[in-house]
């Protein structure tokens, strides 16, 4: 990690999120499945002026961003058990996803979608299973988050302005069956959620520099009442 961010020079608060990142794969919050930096071409002496990553933007300023895509899976959590006598009244409910993400310090949320649990959870119950065996239905959370900073470029310094994400999120359904083990089910439909600035960070970056930049962020997503936790 350090490796990386060494070579590429990369800006404190880029090299910040990536550390972020890492702690909540050391910590076990997440599972990594690697990530992707995407910078401007280097030359020797500087950045390349041929990079589409440093361009002339809002107010006919110069900025410099770059994106570092993450990918995750989260661990199996539980999201709801009830009897097999139960279950048939838990197809019939249905399961809502919820991002949460900060924006100017308030809390906003954004819808993802709602799916019907009988469409998810389509492998039936073995026959011979009792009424009062208790079934359990588990999930993995897939994540793919890009997050983008943009800096404002006056006199060759390089101003943070920006912070946002655009990301995808879909949810793995499992039941488990004592006796019988796991049972695939479908995966929720995936999601794409951008948040309102990561198309103007030019925009948003030249009115922020000077009090520090503005950050906007996914913070968690609650899936059936279960919360898991962002990148």
């Amino acid at each position: 990690m350090e490796l990386t961010i060494n070579s590429y020079n990369l800006p404190p608060e880029t090299a910040n999120d990536i550390r972020e990142y890492t702690k909540k794969v050391q910590s076990g919050e997440i599972n990594s499945l690697g990530i992707s930096l995407y910078v401007p071409s280097i030359y020797q002496g500087g950045i390349s002026t041929f990079s589409t990553r440093t361009y002339v933007g809002y107010n006919n300023k110069t900025y410099y961003e770059d994106i570092v895509v993450y990918n995750s899976i989260s661990s199996e959590t539980q999201i709801k058990k009830t009897t097999k006598e139960k279950w048939n009244d838990y197809l019939k409910s249905t399961l809502t996803a919820i991002a949460k993400y900060y924006v100017d310090k308030g809390l906003d949320y954004v819808t993802q979608g709602a799916w019907s649990v009988a469409s998810i959870l389509t492998a039936g119950i073995p026959a011979q299973v009792s009424n009062q065996t208790e079934i359990t239905h588990t999930a993995k959370l897939i994540q793919s988050i890009a997050k983008k900073n943009t800096y404002v470029v006056l006199d060759n310094q390089y101003y943070f302005g920006c912070r946002s994400e655009n990301g995808t999120t879909y949810f793995q359904n499992f039941t488990n069956v004592p006796g019988y083990g796991q049972l695939n089910n479908a995966s929720t439909p995936l999601k794409t959620v951008k948040l309102p600035n990561y198309d103007k960070g030019d925009e948003k970056a030249w009115f922020n520099y000077v009090n520090g930049g503005f950050v906007e962020h996914f913070d968690n997503y609650s899936y059936g009442g279960v919360v898991f936790p962002a990148i």
